[in-house]
């Protein structure tokens, strides 16, 4: 086989897949997802997020598992991070609004019956 058909180099992932990023809140995550529905509410910093996510889980959400996830949505342009005030407040992008919608969209989907069912039990079992 001629070596000049294959390339030397593995392709990126953006080469391989453009500007596709995330398609779906399985592709996100659900940590990712939530902080990107609690930005969606308001913009906030860090230690906020933390205690509001800690909430929501019901489990304490370190910094070692928020910040590198901050960082990540904040490389995907899902948020924007901003200095105020020694703090850095983060943001929901445009993007970033679109693709929290389109995931809990498709999460609802994937989920409804689950959640239908669930409920419906829970209130015959009552």
């Amino acid at each position: 086989m001629s070596s000049s058909r294959h390339p030397v180099a593995m392709p990126t992932e953006q080469e391989i897949f453009g500007e596709y990023i995330i398609q779906s809140d399985i592709d996100l995550g659900l940590l990712q997802m939530q902080i990107l529905w609690l930005l969606s509410r308001k913009k906030s910093h860090g230690y906020e997020l933390m205690k509001d996510l800690s909430v929501i889980k019901r489990s304490k959400v370190t910094q070692g598992t928020l910040y590198p996830t901050l960082q990540k949505l904040e490389g995907l342009k899902l948020i924007k991070g901003e200095e105020q005030d020694n703090r850095i407040i983060y943001t929901l992008t445009d993007k970033g609004r679109k693709v929290m919608n389109d995931s809990c969209v498709e999460f609802t989907r994937t989920f409804f019956g689950v959640f239908q069912d669930f409920v419906c039990e829970k209130c015959v079992s009552k």
